[in-house]
């Protein structure tokens, strides 16, 4: 059985950005080559396609930033919130009002919140959402699917990080890692099939060569 496990970013180094620029903003947030929370922005914005690794980064930074930051764990957990259809603006600011109330016990005084599928909140919540981002006592990480659907007050207050599509070869070098590792080898064209089915997506180009290179282990495995 494989460990699908390993096939996941481990930091954020890892991800495949789909830009430079992007790739470049989170490594000076995490180094603390750039100050932040500062500058009225206290949100780094991660947007792009479907499987690109957005909840996964989300996940990863608030450590890193503390030990970026600090060279030290986080002393708390940050606050994950998958935001739901419909959330409405006192829901928002109530869950984020029982997180900021709380004296932050990370060296870096600063508290982490973690908004997953932040166009799931109401135009009123995300306006609630926007006025609490009024502060540098708090770093929040937001993704979301789709852009035009975030309130321009909240990407205002955010750094924007653009998950989008994979390229060609960061999905073909990721499918030769898989293939290599079940010791299966594709040729270019079966690999190109992946890339091109995935449509970006790394969840789907993971399945895909998984999936493939099964079939060609049953297939030469030998009979009886």
């Amino acid at each position: 059985m494989i460990d699908t496990d390993k096939y996941e970013p481990q930091n954020h180094a890892d991800i495949f950005y789909g830009n430079t620029e992007s790739k470049l903003r989170i490594e000076d947030i995490v180094s603390g080559a750039t100050p932040f929370p500062a500058f009225g922005k206290c949100g780094i914005l991660i947007f792009g396609t479907f499987g690109t690794g957005k909840t996964a980064l989300a996940r990863m930074l608030p450590a890193e930033i503390e030990c970026g930051r600090t060279h030290q764990e986080l002393a708390m957990p940050f606050e994950f919130i998958r935001c739901k259809q419909g959330f409405t603006g006192p829901q928002v600011m109530s869950l984020l009002e029982k997180v900021l109330s709380k004296v932050s016990l990370n060296s870096s005084g600063l508290h982490y919140v973690v908004l997953d599928e932040v166009d799931h909140l109401t135009p009123l919540a995300q306006r609630s959402l926007k006025s609490v981002m009024n502060t540098e006592h708090a770093i929040f990480v937001l993704t979301t699917n789709y852009l035009n659907e975030i309130d321009k007050g909240v990407i205002n207050r955010s750094v924007l990080v653009e998950l989008n599509a994979a390229s060609h070869q960061q999905l073909a070098g990721h499918i030769q890692r898989i293939t290599a590792d079940l010791n299966v080898v594709l040729n270019d064209s079966e690999i190109t099939d992946i890339v091109e089915s995935s449509r970006g997506s790394v969840r789907d180009a993971t399945h895909d060569a998984i999936r493939r290179a099964n079939r060609k282990l049953r297939d030469i495995a030998p009979i009886g």
